[in-house]
């Protein structure tokens, strides 16, 4: 891990404080947005069944028809494993502010200051991308395989504009939410094993404060009826854009009570569209409507992501290597009644 000192080693006069850089929020990781699923090494197996019933006329005597079809299917979720590490080498902040709190001795170069000012940052900046990734990113395997689709206007197959959103999205170790929705391997859909997900398209076009309302009616309105009606941890939940909050306050202001009848809210944290609550995210170009527990980040332990290592690299060394491994993926079940907007 580079450690990159910039500015003159010594200071006439130094300011006491060391402003720090501004990290994302990780809601997801706190359980707010969609469901954790913790305690699996290297995947899991997700079951989902269903019951499909048949009529038929009276019958007194005995059974002849089977009228009831139930199904089980079994989908094999892998998790991927990353890590991030580096080597810290604090011999380089010799001469700057931070030898202040270096103990005495030549062989002492581990800055206490430095440790709680500076690398303390390391956990939030990996919860910031953590947070990222699982909204906006696809493997390279994915990227390819959507990339390879056929493209089309209806349901049942990917719109074009939905291919070029997940070929601009950063290349990552596992697949964000959308990406998963689009391409996955999941035996519970109509056309089980990898390929196309059973999501509900909707095509879109870039929100503008003069079309955000109709773009949100057009998510509302994909929404089944009886995903709909559903109340409480059930009820479906409006996935969007982190930028549409600012749009949507914005207009509110400036076209008053008319467009507040549709959005309804007073922060981040509490926006509804047409009773529906809104959750901002680090989506980009796609909106996403779903109950919450369609949505899974499945992983070992939430705490991997929060037990960064940092021990001595050596017993003679005086530098120090970080590490911090976690193991996780994202899956998606229901997925004939999950939403995916693409603007």
């Amino acid at each position: 891990m580079a450690i990159t000192y910039t500015g003159t080693k010594t200071e006439a006069g130094e300011y006491a404080e060391i402003v720090q850089e501004i990290y994302a929020d990780s809601p997801t990781f706190r359980g707010e947005t969609i469901e954790l699923v913790e305690g699996h090494k290297s995947g899991l197996d997700v079951y989902e069944s269903s019951a499909e019933i048949t009529f038929s006329a009276a019958n007194y005597g005995p059974v002849t028809a089977d009228n009831v079809a139930l199904k089980a299917q079994k989908s094999i979720v892998n998790l991927k494993t990353f890590n991030v590490e580096g080597i810290i080498d604090e011999s380089s902040l010799k001469g700057t502010r931070f030898e202040k709190s270096m103990k005495a001795g030549a062989y002492n170069v581990v800055s206490d200051e430095f440790d709680q000012k500076v690398l303390i940052q390391v956990q939030p900046a990996v919860g910031a991308k953590l947070e990222s990734w699982v909204w906006n990113g696809a493997t390279a395997a994915t990227k390819a395989a959507i990339a390879a689709l056929v493209p089309g206007a209806g349901q049942g197959s990917v719109s074009a504009g939905a291919q070029t959103l997940v070929a601009a999205m950063p290349t990552t170790l596992f697949d964000s939410v959308p990406a998963t929705m689009i391409y996955n391997d999941s035996q519970s859909k109509a056309v089980p094993g990898a390929g196309l997900g059973d999501y509900l398209k909707v095509a879109g076009t870039t929100v503008t404060s003069a079309n955000i309302v109709a773009e949100y009616v057009k998510r509302y309105n994909a929404i089944p009826n009886d995903v709909l009606v559903m109340t409480g941890d059930d009820a479906p939940i409006i996935y969007a854009p982190k930028a549409e909050y600012k749009l949507i306050k914005s207009v509110n202001r400036v076209q008053g009570a008319a467009l507040q009848e549709n959005f309804v809210g007073n922060s981040f944290n509490d926006m509804y569209f047409n009773d529906v609550k809104i959750i901002f995210v680090d989506l980009v170009g796609f909106a996403i409507v779903a109950q919450k527990m369609n949505l899974k980040l499945v992983m070992d332990l939430l705490s991997d992501s929060s037990q960064l290592i940092i021990e001595k690299e050596a017993n003679a060394s005086t530098r120090r290597i970080l590490k911090l491994i976690n193991s996780m993926t994202t899956w998606i079940v229901k997925q004939k009644y999950n939403v995916l907007y693409n603007g």
